[in-house]
């Protein structure tokens, strides 16, 4: 009987929807779920400038409660966060130079019950260390964001979510899912404006767009 009480509880649990951080942004939020998984990692694969830091900055100002931050290399740049709608006042920044003093201060971070997100862009993460942040988010509850470049786009990885951000013309990003539990969602075109960072529109790309695209790219 015990073992029966058990096995119900264990499949409510399995199928209870996960919590979600909403983005604000209504098109990739839908196709995500509802956001970003709650208690789990969540990479964001980007090169500088195209898009990633826009989107973990858009994540930061969502969350509710305190936020931290690892600035390992001494790049943060706070009044660029707070144009993009962090509140500086609940944002905890720690700064650790030497790469294993970093990775001991992030996994405490991400530990943290008292913190609702964790970002990072510390780069060369293995998988054992972010099977250790997984775990610590999965105990805290957080959101634990990894901003990765492109060469680690193809690497396994034990976190939830994966997202890819593109630069377009026009002020454009593409958020394309590389990798989700529970389904691949569809990228998302989101319209930026210049300066402020603010959303003016985003929409699901069509199938026939993306079809369409590599004849494009050959010359068809």
């Amino acid at each position: 009987m015990l073992d029966s009480r058990l096995v119900k509880v264990a499949r409510t649990l399995e199928n209870r929807p996960q919590q979600r951080l909403a983005l604000g942004v209504d098109a990739l939020d839908e196709q995500l779920g509802g956001g970003l998984p709650l208690g789990a990692v969540s990479e964001i694969v980007s090169e500088p400038g195209h898009g990633g830091w826009w989107l973990a900055m858009r994540a930061l100002a969502q969350t509710t409660g305190r936020v931290g931050l690892l600035n390992h290399d001494d790049s943060f740049h706070p009044p660029g966060a707070a144009l993009l709608g962090v509140d500086l006042s609940r944002l905890l920044v720690v700064r650790v130079n030497n790469h294993k003093d970093a990775l001991w201060a992030l996994e405490r971070m991400a530990k943290n019950a008292s913190l609702s997100a964790t970002l990072s862009w510390l780069p060369d993460l293995r998988d054992v260390e972010i099977r250790r942040l997984q775990l610590a988010a999965e105990r805290s509850r957080q959101t634990v964001l990894l901003l990765r470049n492109s060469e680690e786009a193809g690497r396994s990885s034990w976190g939830a979510l994966r997202l890819k951000v593109q630069s377009l013309p026009g002020g454009q990003l593409e958020v394309t899912t590389l990798r989700a539990r529970g389904g691949m969602p569809r990228p998302v075109r989101i319209e930026v404006e210049h300066g402020t960072g603010a959303v003016r529109g985003a929409a699901v790309v069509p199938h026939r767009a993306l079809d369409a695209e590599p004849r494009r790219a050959a010359g068809a």
